[in-house]
Parts: C-alpha cells; structure tokens; sequence
C-alpha cells in the first residue's frame, strides 16, 4: 500500500505585533510583511479570488485500483472489489487507516455495490443479465445489466447476512426498494424489504409497468409511482405499499429517436409530466394525493426539481421557481444553463461546463448568495445538514499546473476558503465523509484527511 504525497499550499504568518519607539522602517517588519504579502498573491493565482485558511489537506493513505472493477463508500469503510476467472474478491478497508478490515470472495461478477449505513450492511446484487431498459425520463432504451439475486454483507465482518431475490433500486434508511426482472427484462414485481432480515414489508405486480420512479420528502422516498405505454399512472406509499391515488392522463407513444417521449418527476406532493413530442412540450402537474390535475404550461424543454417549498423549472437558459400548487411563478434567474438543489433552501446553478462557475442562489427568494467560484462540487450527502455546513469545490489549477485545488464553500454565507490542493482527480469529483476526501484517481484511490 503506497502513499501518494501531496503538497500543502502555505498559509500566512501569524501576526505580529507593531514596533514601538523609533520611527524608522524596521528591516524585519519590511521581510515579514513582503513573505505575508507573497503567499497570498501565490494563493489568488491558484483559485483566483479565495484566501486560505490555516487548514490543509493531509494525505492519509492510497490503495492501487487500477485493476478492480469499482469501489463504494459507506460513512466509514471503502470497498474495492475485482472480478476474475468469474470470481469477485471485496475488500473492505477502514477509511482512517486504510487497515483491511476484511476480505470475501464471492462466485461470480457482481453488480452495483451499495452501501446501507443505517442497516450497517453492504448490498451486493449478484446474478447478473444485460438487458435494454426504457428510461424513465424519456422512454429512450439503454443497456443496463439487471440482476436476479442480492446477498448483504455485514459492514464490519464481512459475515453474509441474508440472501434474496431482485436488486436494490432505493435504499432508505432500514429498508430497500427491490426490482425484480422477468429474463425479457420486464419489470413484474417491485418489493419493500426490511434490511435487517430481508422480510417482506409489501409488494405489488407490475405487469405493463414500462417506468417507475420514487418521489421524496425530506431527502427520503415517500411515495412510488408506475406508468404504462397507455399513460395509466398508479401512486403507492412507499412505507406500507397501499394504492393512495391513480389516473389515466394525457400521454405520448414513445419514439425518443424522433422527439417523442414522457418525462416523470415530481416532490411527495405533485406529480410533473413533461410531455415532448417533436420539440414542442407541455408539462401538467398533478397531486399525487389524487391525481387531480393542478395546472400546466407549454415550452418547458428543460427538467423540473424540488427546490425548497418551490417547483424549479432549468430550461437551458434560465431557471424558473413556480408554486407547485398553482403555478404562480416565484422567481427567475437568467443565464443559467444548469441549475440542481443542494439543500432544502440553496440551489446551485452553473453555465454547463465542468469546471466554469457555478453559483449558489436562496431557493425562497432567487437571490444570489455570495460570490461565484469555479470548480465542480465534491460528492457530499449530507451537504445541507446541521449548523456550519459546507461544500468543496474542486477545480483545476492555473499556477502551478497539473494540480486539483480545494475550496471549502460556506452555504449560508458563500463565503470561500481556499484548504489547499491535490494531486490531479480523474472523472468524477471526490466524495466526502466526515473529516475525509476520497478521491479516485483512475489508478489509485486516495483518501486525504480535511482540516
């Protein structure tokens, strides 16, 4: 196991006090205030507006993956698991130290890992088939592998806890929403388990189900909703399975290859339909509660998100916050090309570009809030919680080059500080655990502690 180091950008000197008595320049106070002024005009050509904290970043430990098939992260364990001669072999290594807590071979190539930090287990779908699926956005197919079977692994021991049928598609807190697949790639059976025995909760047929979707509330699914070809819309409760609403409403065949497709999103309150038919579109929203229509607009050719009590609309060029019951709109931000909720009251919007500005905006009121920095934002699930909390941005650097710098970014002030810089990260930004950045590099993965 080998250590990647990194270099921390310095901060400046402690301050000192004023000479006293005589008026003449002190030649030590000309030095201390040259080396002062030094570092912080080397810390604006790295970022180009932020000045650093005394924070830096501390390279802890790096593990070769250069050969493994993916990684996963729970709060405190990073899984690296590689597959050959039809084997997959899951390491689990502690996030502080780097330590090989365990390690389990398992027959066979494996899926999507997903941890499930509540449950204290990591779930493993196994028996694997690739398929062509629709999308739920836009009916378009892709190629997807779709699995027949799931084993959970305890986080701690590596110890096999269960084994049952379908693949995870939300994991929640104690219980997992599973997909099963017929071998044509047919959805025809969704199922609500309990993590910590695999037990039924509910489960419901899907036959002629061509997408489905969960809605959330608070950051956790509420409701399931399913949709067929012919537009018949069927709304679940996501904790007990019990049918709460359905309809059959306006919907378009499906031919994405020409423009024709139905986008389905919504919050646990309203359901939005965002119908495309050769360009031209028109979204409806509805009441999930119901399926009572609440209003619609035309020349939406953009996707809708909660953002904060508002129903946010990002069409290319700007975004658009509307009551979601009546429609009424709130605010409009221009010259935005993408636009995403953080937290339940900031949105962040950006000019489309991996490493261009992005911006953080009040999803109440559209107001800006602070100023824009460069960079992408490092995976964080727990961006919004809790007093103090913050982002980090990671961009490229200008001066020197070849190196990733990393921005705290205060989300109820704006405020930036500049904590140091990495090496360079390879696709997508780093994620964040408590007191750590993890970061795939393409032939490593490197864990570096924050200060």
């Amino acid at each position: 196991m080998s250590t990647i180091e990194l270099g921390e950008l310095p901060t400046a000197d402690d301050d000192r006090g004023a000479p006293t008595g005589s008026a003449r320049i002190d030649g030590r106070l000309v030095r201390q205030v040259a080396l002062a002024v030094a570092v912080v005009l080397c810390a604006v050509c790295l970022t180009g507006s932020e000045v650093p904290r005394a924070h830096g970043l501390r390279p802890v430990w790096s593990v070769p993956i250069g050969e493994a098939q993916g990684t996963a992260l729970s709060r405190d364990t990073l899984f690296v698991y590689r597959t050959a001669n039809s084997t997959t072999t899951i390491a689990a290594h502690e996030l502080a130290t780097g330590a090989v807590r365990w390690q389990r071979t398992i027959n066979g190539a494996i899926g999507y890992v997903q941890p499930a930090d509540a449950a204290g287990m990591l779930l493993i779908p196994t028996e694997g088939q690739l398929v062509k699926l629709p999308s739920a956005n836009d009916g378009s197919a892709f190629q997807a592998e779709v699995h027949g079977a799931t084993i959970a692994l305890s986080v701690a021991t590596g110890e096999v806890l269960w084994r049952t049928t379908g693949e995870p598609y939300t994991v929640a807190g104690d219980t997992a929403l599973m997909t099963e697949f017929s071998t044509g790639a047919v959805l025809r059976r969704l199922r609500l388990i309990r993590l910590g025995d695999s037990s039924t909760v509910w489960s419901r047929d899907t036959t002629g189900v061509r997408s489905y979707l969960s809605l959330p509330m608070n950051d956790r699914p509420d409701k399931v909703v399913t949709a067929t070809d012919v537009g018949q819309i069927k709304i679940y409760s996501y904790a007990s399975g019990a049918l709460l609403s359905s309809a059959t409403i306006p919907w378009v065949a499906s031919r994405p290859e020409e423009g024709f497709f139905n986008d389905l999103t919504g919050t646990a309150d309203v359901l939005v339909v965002n119908r495309s038919q050769s360009q031209q579109f028109d979204m409806t929203v509805y009441r999930t509660d119901t399926m009572a229509e609440l209003w619609r607009t035309s020349q939406t050719d953009g996707y809708a998100f909660e953002c904060g009590t508002a129903l946010c609309l990002s069409q290319g060029e700007a975004v658009v916050a509307y009551d979601p019951a009546t429609g009424a709109r709130r605010w409009r931000l221009d010259n935005v090309v993408t636009a995403w909720q953080l937290s339940a009251d900031r949105v962040v919007t950006g000019a489309g570009s991996d490493t261009g500005p992005i911006q953080l905006v009040d999803s109440g009121t559209g107001k800006v809030v602070g100023e824009p920095v460069e960079g992408s934002l490092a995976s964080d699930e727990t961006a919004g919680d809790g007093s103090g909390r913050s982002v980090f941005v990671l961009r490229p650097t200008t001066s020197p080059e070849g190196r990733t710098a990393v921005t705290r970014w205060d989300l109820d002030t704006g405020r930036q500080w500049l904590l140091g810089s990495i090496a360079p990260v390879a696709g997508p930004p780093c994620s964040v655990r408590p007191g750590y950045l993890a970061c795939d590099r393409g032939d490593s993965f490197e864990v570096i502690a924050v200060g």
